[in-house]
């Protein structure tokens, strides 16, 4: 039964995803809430200790929070199509394909309350981000910092490798208007735009490719050889392909930032490891490369742009 009723909530979510096309669906969160905590109450109670069951508690938290944005008038489609598809992510890589199962192991009642809260919190922090990430706020993204950092010395659930790409991909996406808002403004109509595209662009998929290459050379099951350089290629081509596919956002109507462009590049890196996720446990090797690569993307243009005249 909770098989049948986490297979709804799958398609609950996509139908999220789906909905950022169109003016449908406002409360598709909310069925997708309703749906994974059916489907948790379903599954043995020691389903909250197993991965299964912290994609269902944070899918429902993430989806609890979207709703209440989406509720307030905050913009349905990006909360939906992102909180769908995180959603998904979480249930495809997580969920096992058999449901939870029972195991001989005991866990006490206030070890079942903190996992409860921890997988609760990063639920909320996931929509935070979003929230962020279109209504920027300052001090939300401290606080945002703070919580990360406390999760990641103090919890154990920020160890487990999906949630941890999920939150860090998520603070790329949620944080750099952070960064954006303190170069932007000495950004002005330089010439040279297409060039320091491109160089921070190819400067940023060296930089991936090298420092992805040093980090999965240190995988048993890979090695330092040409399988290294094979599994460092596919990676680095699967990031760039998705920042490409950023970069043509401009032209669905996203340009409203100063660089759009480049900007939609940064937003296909940050998406990136959480897609790949999905396919190979070896994303998280991706993030430090894709950190500095979207550093390089931010301050490029202060650099390599002629003739700058700062924004008034």
């Amino acid at each position: 039964m909770a098989e049948t009723i986490a297979t709804l909530a799958f398609l609950s979510a996509l139908a999220m995803l789906i909905s950022s096309v169109f003016t449908k669906g406002k409360w598709l969160p909310g069925i997708t809430v309703a749906l994974l905590l059916m489907a948790l109450i379903q599954s043995p109670l020691e389903g909250i200790h197993q991965p299964g069951g912290w994609a269902l508690l944070i899918g429902a938290s993430l989806c609890s929070v979207v709703q209440y944005h989406i509720k307030r008038g905050r913009n349905r489609k990006f909360f939906s199509g992102f909180a769908g598809g995180i959603t998904l992510v979480l249930l495809l890589t997580m969920y096992p394909e058999q449901g939870i199962k029972e195991t001989v192991n005991e866990y006490s009642a206030t070890d079942g309350l903190i996992v409860i809260i921890e997988s609760v919190i990063v639920g909320i922090l996931l929509a935070q981000l979003l929230y962020n990430a279109v209504y920027f706020d300052k001090k939300n993204s401290i606080r945002v910092i703070a919580i990360v950092a406390i999760l990641y010395v103090f919890s154990d659930i920020m160890f487990v490798d999906q949630i941890f790409i999920l939150v860090i991909s998520m603070c790329f996406v949620g944080l750099l208007p952070l960064l954006e808002d303190r170069i932007t403004p000495k950004l002005g109509t330089g010439s040279g735009r297409a060039k320091s595209l491109a160089i921070s662009t190819l400067l940023g998929i060296i930089l991936i490719f090298s420092i992805t290459y040093a980090l999965v050379s240190g995988v048993n099951r890979v090695g330092s050889g040409d399988g290294a350089i094979a599994v460092s290629l596919w990676l680095t081509v699967a990031v760039t392909a998705t920042g490409m596919g950023g970069m043509l956002l401009p032209l669905f109507g996203l340009d409203a930032h100063p660089r759009p462009e480049a900007w939609g590049w940064r937003l296909g890196l940050s998406l990136s490891p959480i897609l790949i996720s999905i396919q190979t446990d070896l994303a998280g090797h991706l993030l430090v490369g894709i950190t500095l690569a979207i550093l390089i993307s931010v301050s490029s243009p202060l650099v390599l742009e002629k003739g700058r005249e700062k924004a008034v």
